[in-house]
């Protein structure tokens, strides 16, 4: 039995923290039931620690929602974090949502708390899926 030494031990907790948010996708898609005036939007995390998926139904007479808007809260969030600057950033930007609308940084939190790692044999159906919901989709963003 070896003793990490405290250092090393120390690396792999920073290590154990760290998540890098390679793509942030938005998709807006029609809402498919005959009695519902709306659409989904489906945000999707890729990172290196898997995928997170989030959406909701917003109403077609939603004058305040547009999702080109939504890049300028979501971009801050691509690239390695640790998980209290990722926290600390969600924060700052909960703060601001006086000025912006909330529902992106919402959607982005729920898609963190979903993620999961996938083997590499799913990667096919995740790229099949993106072509569906693109093909789908009347409204598309990738930060």
């Amino acid at each position: 039995m070896s003793i990490c030494p405290s250092n090393e031990f120390q690396n792999v907790q920073e290590e154990a923290v760290m998540l890098h948010i390679q793509r942030i996708e938005v998709f807006v898609i029609p809402a498919l039931a005959v009695d519902a005036n709306g659409y989904r939007v489906c945000l999707r995390i890729s990172s290196n620690r898997g995928y997170g998926w989030s959406e909701i139904f917003v109403d077609d007479s939603d004058l305040t929602f547009n999702v080109q808007d939504w890049e300028q809260q979501l971009s801050p969030f691509v690239g390695p974090s640790s998980i209290p600057d990722l926290a600390e950033q969600v924060a700052t930007q909960l703060q601001q949502s006086i000025d912006y609308d909330e529902r992106a940084i919402y959607l982005f939190t729920i898609a963190l708390h979903q993620l999961k790692f996938l083997p590499d044999d799913h990667d096919t159906h995740h790229f099949y899926e993106e072509a569906v919901l693109r093909q789908r989709a009347i409204a598309y963003l990738a930060v």
